[in-house]
């Protein structure tokens, strides 16, 4: 049984080590970044960094080598983004390092649950951040339906993953932010055929 079990947590991480890519293709095909949450990405990319310590520290590379791909990626496609809307790098990068620093103390100083929870905050403001593009942004142009479609997959496999092997971490993160992405998937489908509209009022209304 836990031969399974390792063949399965590898099989997270291979797909977990391409999650980004269609993500980083669309951006590279539409020349645009519209419709991507900037928050989601600087939040991800710290969360990742965290991961890959997290991992270190329980001998679980299938953890640590992903997340350290999904923050490589991350790094290309806040680039982008920062490119396309003309920011300010210096700032951008400010959120990233002193979310990182801080989940990496919380992972270092306190238990494997308090982690779980510690990550779970920033990971689940930054999907949020993206359900409010989805909702709101007129144009979702540079939003990838794979990407999303492999977020949403891969929060369940991992559930299952963490589940067998019993990290606490990976449970907690991995059933709140199926959830999330799971709405997220869905609701941009229904944009992208046309189901639904944009809701810019929603901005007027107290929705962050």
């Amino acid at each position: 049984i836990m031969q399974l079990v390792d063949v399965w947590g590898w099989t997270c991480a291979v797909v977990g080590s391409f999650i980004s890519l269609p993500q980083v293709l669309r951006l590279l095909r539409a020349h645009t970044s519209a419709g991507i949450s900037l928050l989601m990405w600087q939040l991800s990319c710290a969360a990742s960094v965290a991961w890959v310590f997290h991992g270190l520290r329980g001998d679980w590379w299938n953890i640590t080598i992903p997340n350290a791909l999904i923050a490589v990626t991350g790094v290309l496609i806040m680039n982008m983004v920062i490119s396309d809307r003309h920011l300010d790098p210096v700032r951008t990068w400010g959120l990233v390092a002193a979310v990182a620093a801080a989940l990496v103390a919380v992972e270092y100083l306190t238990t494997p649950a308090l982690f779980g929870a510690a990550v779970l905050i920033p990971l689940a403001i930054g999907m949020l951040g993206q359900t409010r593009d989805l909702l709101r942004a007129p144009n979702l142009g540079g939003v990838s339906g794979v990407y999303l479609g492999l977020v949403a997959l891969i929060q369940y496999m991992w559930l299952s993953w963490g589940i067998a092997v019993g990290d606490v971490s990976i449970v907690i993160c991995a059933t709140v932010l199926g959830v999330i992405s799971g709405f997220n998937l869905v609701w941009f489908v229904l944009r992208d055929r046309g189901r639904v509209a944009a809701r810019p009022r929603l901005a007027t209304a107290g929705v962050a």
